[in-house]
């Protein structure tokens, strides 16, 4: 038998080229009514490479099965032997080609017997079996008919060596670095789900959590008092893009059951106007990386979106991911990018060294079922378990450092956005959906009653150029101005359905202290209650309103009682009997979820589950 690599390559040459283009122009499709067409070029480009470089792999895996496989067939039958050495010689193109496919997709090995994934991977393996097949008859034909004269390797290899050559040092210089950059300024918001504003050490930690972060913070403004507008992920996210308040945008519920025990949840209803939308609108590409089991594509959060990948994972995951972005594309075209990282959400469990660095290694967490976290968050806020004071220490230790952990992972993404020259000109949101608690107000975690541990948040707004770095502003801000602060910034117009206000005037200083108009001034925190009566508090900078239906209102003066120990509604002045009549009227004119909503599957309740937000 003689084995050649040259008719072996040429035979999958073609196949696997046009196979990679067609994947690709699937993949990139999108693009073109985008407005990216050069974007379409990348992802087939990338495609095709990754196709040839599959079949170079094949190639040589068959023909070191092909001998082994025909030794041990000769005499009992030889014509099988090609298809079962094409067979084993896929093998090793179905383990890489599945772990790029599923790092694609999005599933994590614990998600690989699901019903979704083994569809896909069983599709995958169809496909990969199939092609070996097709090539096990050619080369049984090829054996039957006689080998062809000997070939010269010298074209194959010229080939792939000049293709991957012009793709790795010409073409990103056309379809990724473009001629001439865009003169429009690129945005990044990078949210950290559940970060309290004292985690970092520029809100007062005296750990050294945030070192990073703290580092961005010194070419940033800086907002002492940044309020969100829910307790919880997809309410308070809804807000941040919408730039509208709850009782506007009418999205509370991210997992509800009814009578007969179906779970639901809310979507943002497609008249919502998101910021990925307005800067769609401008030529940006917009993408984002999330990890959060309510942001999803199917509940509405999409919207504006070229690129929206969910279930992206850890932030050292999503920054992987994100990379070729900001190295390719990113260089081309002006962006909005959104990344949205869960790893500080409860339960906390940093990996080593961060597990140690405050904590003492007790174990917190004993006797817990995790999977069933939320029904022990529930206990705990009933008062029907009770946790210990070195408990929550505990928490709070190991807390900090998954913050360090994250601090570093986005210090070295401010490190590769200095070296590719983004940073300078990017305009840089840092913040977080909401806060924590760690036993304040009789509860740990989040999606509870508006107390300050939940709804003040770090605001970190880096504006293109250092402009204004360095700058504190003291005054009450909320996350609804996020969105036209950033359209501000860029020289757009704000939105008359937005509730939120530019901060540009308090960054300037053009606005006179108190002279802000009221609708600018008051943040408004909602959450849905297990009751459907929504809790909310109605904050001034000096007075909080926290009312719920049930349990009475509550009235702090937070210069006084920043702790929120003293309830002072029996004698509330004219403004705080303002804010309470404030908050009836806000519950009156709700409006309904107009989204409507989604049935939630077994999956998505076990993640919810896992996260504190079933019960």
């Amino acid at each position: 038998m003689n084995v050649r690599i040259a008719p072996v390559l040429r035979a999958l040459w073609p196949a696997a080229g046009l196979a990679g283009a067609l994947v690709g122009l699937v993949q990139g499709w999108h693009y073109l009514d985008s407005g990216f067409p050069t974007l379409v070029v990348g992802r087939v480009l990338d495609a095709v490479l990754m196709a040839w470089l599959l079949a170079v792999l094949f190639g040589f895996s068959f023909l070191l099965a092909e001998p082994l496989v025909a030794g041990l067939l000769r005499g009992r039958g030889e014509s099988r032997w090609p298809w079962l050495a094409a067979g084993l010689a896929a093998a090793p193109v179905l383990v890489i080609l599945g772990l790029y496919a599923n790092r694609a997709w999005g599933f994590r090995p614990a998600e690989l017997l699901t019903a979704s994934a083994l569809l896909r991977n069983g599709l995958l393996v169809a496909a990969v079996l199939a092609a070996a097949l097709v090539f096990g008859h050619w080369r049984r034909r090829r054996l039957e008919d006689g080998e062809a004269r000997p070939a010269s390797l010298l074209p194959v290899v010229a080939t792939l060596a000049g293709v991957l050559l012009l793709a790795r040092f010409g073409l990103p210089a056309w379809y990724r670095a473009g001629a001439a950059p865009d003169p429009q300024t690129p945005v990044l918001i990078l949210l950290v789900d559940a970060l309290r504003a004292d985690g970092l050490g520029v809100y007062g930690n005296l750990r050294p959590a945030s070192p990073a972060i703290d580092a961005f913070a010194r070419d940033a403004v800086l907002f002492r008092q940044a309020i969100a507008q829910s307790t919880f992920t997809k309410t308070s996210i809804a807000s941040l893009l919408t730039a509208r308040n709850p009782y506007h945008h009418g999205l509370y519920w991210g997992s509800h059951v009814d009578a007969s025990g179906v779970f639901t949840s809310d979507l943002l209803a497609e008249e919502e106007l998101t910021l990925a939308e307005i800067l769609r609108e401008k030529d940006y590409l917009t993408t984002a990386w999330v990890q959060n089991s309510h942001l999803r594509e199917s509940m509405g959060f999409a919207q504006g979106f070229v690129d929206f990948f969910e279930q992206q994972g850890s932030i050292a995951r999503i920054h992987r991911r994100s990379s070729p972005f900001f190295s390719g594309p990113g260089r081309r075209y002006p962006f909005f990018a959104y990344l949205h990282y869960i790893d500080l959400h409860d339960p906390y469990r940093p990996k080593p060294p961060y597990d140690r660095m405050w904590a003492t290694g007790r174990d917190v967490y004993a006797g817990i079922d995790l999977a069933e976290w939320g029904a022990f968050l529930d206990q705990v806020r009933k008062g029907q378990r009770a946790i210990a004071p070195e408990d929550l220490t505990e928490l709070r230790a190991l807390y900090d450092g998954q913050i360090r952990a994250i601090d570093e992972e986005i210090g070295r993404l401010v490190a590769r956005l200095k070296a590719s020259g983004l940073y300078e000109k990017s305009l840089i949101v840092l913040t977080a959906d909401h806060g924590d608690g760690f036993g304040e107000h009789g509860f740990i975690g989040h999606s509870t009653a508006p107390y300050e541990e939940l709804v003040r948040v770090p605001l970190l707004v880096k504006l293109p150029g250092g402009r204004a770095a360095g700058t504190v502003v003291e005054e009450q801000v909320r996350l609804i101005d996020v969105a036209p602060t950033i359209l501000d910034a860029l020289g757009y117009k704000v939105r008359p359905s937005m509730d939120g206000c530019s901060l540009l005037p308090l960054i300037d200083g053009s606005a006179a202290v108190g002279a802000r108009p009221v609708a600018c001034t008051l943040a408004v925190t909602e959450i849905a209650e297990e009751e459907g009566y929504p809790g909310l508090s109605l904050r001034t900078g000096r007075w909080k309103l926290i009312h719920r239906e049930k349990k009475g209102d509550e009235l702090y003066d937070l210069v006084a009682d920043p702790g929120e120990t003293v309830n002072r509604i029996a004698e509330a002045d004219e403004e705080g009997r303002r804010l309470a009549e404030a908050a009836r009227a806000i519950v009156a004119s709700r409006k309904a979820n107009r989204g409507g909503q989604i049935l939630l599957d077994p999956k998505t309740i076990q993640e919810l589950k896992a996260l504190g937000y079933v019960r």
